[in-house]
């Protein structure tokens, strides 16, 4: 089995935590001014990849598609998978 180092999941993990959160702000900031919009596909790859607490922050920070029941199912399975793929290297080391 391949064990990442807990240092570069942390930076892996941070680093995406603040590139969702970012990316919600400025797709809210682009929302207010009825401009060109982040779309929901990237935001969603954005939680896969790492960044589903910023995509959850930003969420309730920015009040950002708290109303669209439908953008929240995958965030949520995005987290899920991630607190089980964090159990299993937790405890495996």
């Amino acid at each position: 089995m391949i064990l990442v180092p807990p240092l570069l999941l942390v930076g892996w993990l941070g680093s995406l935590t603040l590139v969702g959160f970012a990316t919600m702000g400025v797709d809210k900031l682009l929302a207010v001014g009825g401009r060109g919009r982040i779309r929901e596909r990237t935001l969603w790859l954005t939680a896969l990849l790492g960044g589903f607490l910023g995509i959850i922050a930003g969420g309730m920070v920015f009040h950002h598609k708290t109303s669209k029941t439908a953008f929240w199912p995958p965030v949520a399975v995005c987290t899920v998978l991630w607190l089980v793929a964090l159990s299993t290297l937790i405890k495996a080391g």
